[in-house]
Parts: C-alpha cells; sequence; structure tokens
C-alpha cells in the first residue's frame, strides 16, 4: 500500500491497494475509487471510557474499513479543509493525539483511551506499528523539542506528540499568568516532536 498527500489547502491522501489491503478512515470521506472494493461500518468503541472519548471529542462512534478487491487507486479527503500529515509510528514510539484530529490509519494500528482528565480532555494513544494520519487546521507545525525546561502549547492547538515526553498541564488561574484564555495548557518537556495545528477549526451554525 503506497499513499500521496495532495497540496494543502484541500488536500486529499490518494492511496494505491494491492488486493485485499485494507485502511481504517473516518465515516463521510470517499471520494472515488477506480476499481472493486468493500467497505463495512463497525464501531470502534470497544468500552465505555472509549464511548467518552468519542462523544468528548466531537466524533462519530464509527469509522469505515475498505478494502481492495484487486489493485486500485483510491482518494479520500475529510469532510472540511483540513490540512493532512502521515506519521510512521512503531510499537517503541507511540504517539499520543486529539481524539478530532484522527483521519486515517493503516489497519491493525490500534488507538486506545490513555487519559480523560478531571476537566473532560481526553488523549489516544497508538498501539502497534503503521501509519496514523492526522488532520489540523491551517497548517500543522511539527516542532522538535530538546529541552529541560516546559514548552507550552495551548490545548486548542494541540494535535499530537511522542509519548516519550515528559508532560503535563496547567489550567484556571495558573494559565492566566501565560495566555488570556481559560482551559488547559500543555506543558512538554524531554526529547521529541509535537505537532501543533496553527488555527482552530471554525465551527459554522445555521443562522
Amino acid at each position: 500500500m503506497t499513499f500521496e498527500i495532495t497540496d494543502y489547502p484541500d488536500s486529499y491522501v490518494k492511496v494505491k491497494f494491492k488486493k485485499g489491503e485494507k485502511i481504517i478512515v473516518e465515516k463521510g470521506c470517499f471520494i472515488y475509487c477506480d476499481g472493486e472494493y468493500d467497505y463495512e461500518n463497525k464501531i470502534e468503541a470497544k468500552s465505555y471510557k472509549n464511548w467518552i472519548a468519542k462523544i468528548l471529542g466531537g466524533k462519530s462512534l464509527t469509522y469505515n474499513i475498505y478494502s481492495a478487491k484487486e489493485n486500485v487507486e483510491m482518494a479520500l479527503s475529510p469532510k472540511d479543509t483540513a490540512e493532512i500529515i502521515c506519521l510512521s509510528v512503531s510499537r517503541a514510539n507511540p504517539i499520543m493525539f486529539s481524539p478530532s484530529s484522527h483521519f486515517m490509519r493503516t489497519f491493525g494500528l490500534e488507538i486506545k483511551l490513555i487519559s480523560l482528565l478531571k476537566e473532560s480532555d481526553i488523549l489516544l494513544k497508538t498501539l502497534g506499528s503503521g501509519k496514523l494520519f492526522l488532520k489540523g487546521y491551517g497548517k500543522i507545525i511539527e516542532k522538535n523539542i530538546d529541552s529541560i525546561n516546559p514548552i507550552y502549547v495551548d490545548e486548542d492547538a494541540l494535535v499530537a506528540f511522542e509519548q516519550k515526553l515528559e508532560y503535563g498541564w496547567i489550567s484556571g488561574g495558573v494559565k492566566k499568568l501565560f495566555t488570556s484564555g481559560e482551559g488547559f495548557t500543555y506543558t512538554f518537556k524531554g526529547k521529541g516532536k509535537v505537532w501543533i495545528q496553527s488555527k482552530e477549526k471554525i465551527e459554522y451554525k445555521n443562522d
């Protein structure tokens, strides 16, 4: 299986399958396929904690699994104008990310709820090896951290980070020392990568 992410904005992913290969994708992202394929809709939640993660993360409780019945090319796109990045994930270096950032992943790469914080913030963690496709808004910034002093990232800007980083958070009155907003600011120390979006997703409402 090979992947090509087209230019941002309005980017999408072209996936070239060999017969029998599979991919896991958020619902409503299919554009086209130039051959025969199967798909099934599955409930991702395997425990009550995963149901909480899906609901609070603003995500669907189900996803689609596409499988190629022959060698095909398929195009898949987020339902909005998000930028897409592809991360190569290994069992030895798990990635932690916001539920709302998930777009697509290779079959066999699992995700698990690992953090339900006191103020309803949630993180997911990869299990196993494979390709993880995440989405973000504005531009996604890959920042290499190598510091014993904390680096601060707003909760709404965080897309993902390598678990090997030491992380924590500040909130409420403490956060006001650093920003004028409310909610969480994440702190990161150590050596590793953080992925940050430059803008928040804008939700449009009908008048």
